[in-house]
């Protein structure tokens, strides 16, 4: 079974019955991203990390409390994810490799969930389209169309099937815009 396009609900609930692992829900996850990644979500994919750490994962004696056990995770690239740059949607203001996680990629780590990369974003976070010096992200229903922004590629990420939640973050509606962009609910807290 494949467990591409499960909501996060569905995969955190079979990983805790230990019906699949989180390991190969990551790994078909990291599969699904390579072959299907169309429309520019991503700027890094994890790979190798993102399956050490879902082994990790699996490798906890008590999943009762992990909420998001083995879930597949987007993180948006302005937000310090260990051992990543912070890229802010730009060559120019792209920060070293973070040594720590923010709180919000620490808490979903606690809750099991499992980061498999981050997505693209504006630069600077600046527009209401997702796209930079390298490529444009596209809307997974009309790829002549934005995702929005500034989180398009989270939006465009969980549009697209690639992941089943994602971060995103909002200041002047960057994650509503492009929840409405590409038929999703966001939210914003």
């Amino acid at each position: 079974m494949s467990w591409i396009g499960a909501s996060a609900k569905e995969i955190a609930r079979a990983v805790r019955r230990g019906d699949v692992s989180a390991t190969q829900v990551v790994a078909d996850h990291l599969d699904h991203i390579r072959d299907h990644d169309t429309v520019d979500a991503f700027r890094i994919v994890r790979g190798a990390q993102a399956v050490a750490e879902a082994e990790q994962v699996d490798e906890q004696e008590d999943l009762a409390g992990a909420a998001l056990a083995g879930v597949p995770v987007a993180i948006k690239e302005n937000t310090p994810v260990a051992g990543l740059p912070t890229w802010w949607g730009s060559h120019a203001a792209q920060q070293p490799v973070a040594e720590a996680d923010h709180e919000v990629v620490r808490r979903l780590r606690g809750a099991g969930a499992v980061v498999v990369g981050t997505t693209r974003m504006p630069e600077l976070g600046l527009w209401g389209t997702t796209d930079d010096g390298e490529t444009v992200t596209r809307n997974p229903w009309r790829p002549d169309l934005t995702p929005g922004g500034s989180s398009g590629g989270a939006a465009a990420a969980v549009a697209a099937g690639l992941v089943p939640i994602a971060h995103a973050n909002d200041g002047l509606g960057s994650v509503r815009i492009p929840a409405a962009c590409c038929g999703l609910v966001g939210i914003r807290p």
